[in-house]
This record gives structure tokens, sequence and C-alpha cells, in this order.
């Protein structure tokens, strides 16, 4: 590593890479619930065969922005024809779709905070069950399997080895998850690492106190174990 800073830069560089973190994972948590919504409409997984006709996946329906956290996010829905009418008049209309085809400002920033939080505890089942809402045709044991996957990846993530890499900035800075900086709240406490070739990405988070040594020494000695 060539050089560790902390300037007004921080804020900005820091704030940007979890922006990308919360748009990239809302778009890929929005993918796989998708797929797991069909396959329950479906009534089996994917290149299964049942007795029980209720239509067939057939591909996807073009790509389309859909607004999930505080921004827009690309998605292509799975499409399902030749549903039999006694199954669904309409055919298959996904109810999560329709759900953020009139989100509010104030679920959107719910999610953000909940996938935050994710980010620090590895708890995403939260964060799920605000994507796809109550009313979804997703069952319980399928948002425990969707946030088992995620949680095996976080904790993959939070083994990764960083000493084949070389990292020529370090950035750290403390996030407050709700509104305001009180320094008696804890924050999520951020390390981003850019590359040599520019890309940046979190090397490390923890909760704590952003004025703290001691917070900051115990992410810091995180990083130093895994390289």
């Amino acid at each position: 590593m060539k050089e560790v800073y902390q300037s007004n830069e921080d804020i900005s560089v820091v704030g940007d890479t979890l922006e990308e973190m919360v748009r990239e994972g809302a778009r890929r948590m929005l993918a796989a619930a998708l797929e797991e919504e069909v396959d329950i409409f479906l009534g089996r997984e994917r290149y299964e065969r049942s007795d029980d006709f209720r239509g067939y996946r057939n591909g996807y329906h073009r790509s389309r922005e859909l607004t999930v956290g505080v921004s827009a996010v690309e998605v292509k829905a799975p499409r399902v024809s030749d549903v039999p009418a006694d199954v669904s008049p309409d055919g298959y209309k996904s109810k999560i779709v329709k759900r953020y085809e009139r989100t509010s400002r104030q679920t959107q920033e719910l999610f953000r905070k909940l996938y935050m939080e994710g980010l620090s505890t590895g708890d995403f089942e939260p964060v799920f069950r605000e994507l796809v809402g109550e009313t979804t045709a997703l069952s319980a044991n399928a948002i425990v399997r969707l946030k088992s996957r995620w949680e095996d990846e976080y904790r993959a993530w939070r083994r990764s080895r960083l000493d084949s890499r070389r990292y020529a900035y370090i950035w750290a800075d403390g996030v407050y998850l709700g509104a305001g900086g009180d320094r008696e709240k804890t924050a999520l406490l951020c390390v981003v690492g850019a590359g040599e070739d520019g890309t940046k990405e979190l090397l490390g988070m923890e909760l704590g106190y952003r004025e703290s040594t001691e917070s900051w020494s115990g992410v810091l000695r995180g990083l130093r174990d895994r390289g």
C-alpha cells in the first residue's frame, strides 16, 4: 500500500463507493427475487418438470429500470408463456415489479439503510423482506433461501485475502445510517481502496464510533489479518 490518508475527499469517495454497492446489490437481489418468484408461480425450479402445468419460462422481457434504494437499477424480468386461464386469466405478472412501479421515497431510503446495515452485520433477511414487500408471492422459505445465499457471499467477502492485490490509495470514513451526525451514534466505519488501475472497492466495514481511535483500530486490525 502506497499511501493512507483521510481528508474531505474521503466523504465523497466512501459515499460514492457505498452507493454503487447498494445499487449493484439491489440489482442482483431484485434479479434473484424475480427468478424465485417465477419458480414459485410455476411450482418448479428451472429445468424441472411437473404434472401441474402452469406455463413455461420463455426468456426475459426487455430490460427496464426500477427505482430501488435511492437510484434506478436495470433488470430483466423473466417471461412466462402459455399460462392456463384457470391458473391466471391475465397470464403471469410479477408482483415484485408492480411494487417498484409505485415505490415511495421513504421505501427507497429504508431499503438503502437496511442494505448498509446488512453489510455491517451480515443479516440480510430484513433487506429481502423490504425488497419484496408483504404482498409478494414469495414464501418465508424462499426469502430464507435468498438471504442464505447472500450471506454466504458476504462471509466469503469478509474472509477474502487482500495480499494478492495492490492499492495505490486508501480512504476511510464513518457513515451514519440515520439523519444527523451525533458523535454518540454508531456509524459504519468504511475503508475503500483504489487499485493501480483506479478501480475502487470496499475493503472493510465495521460498526463503531466515527471519532473513536479504538473503533478504527479494530477495523484496521481486521484488514491487516486479511493481508
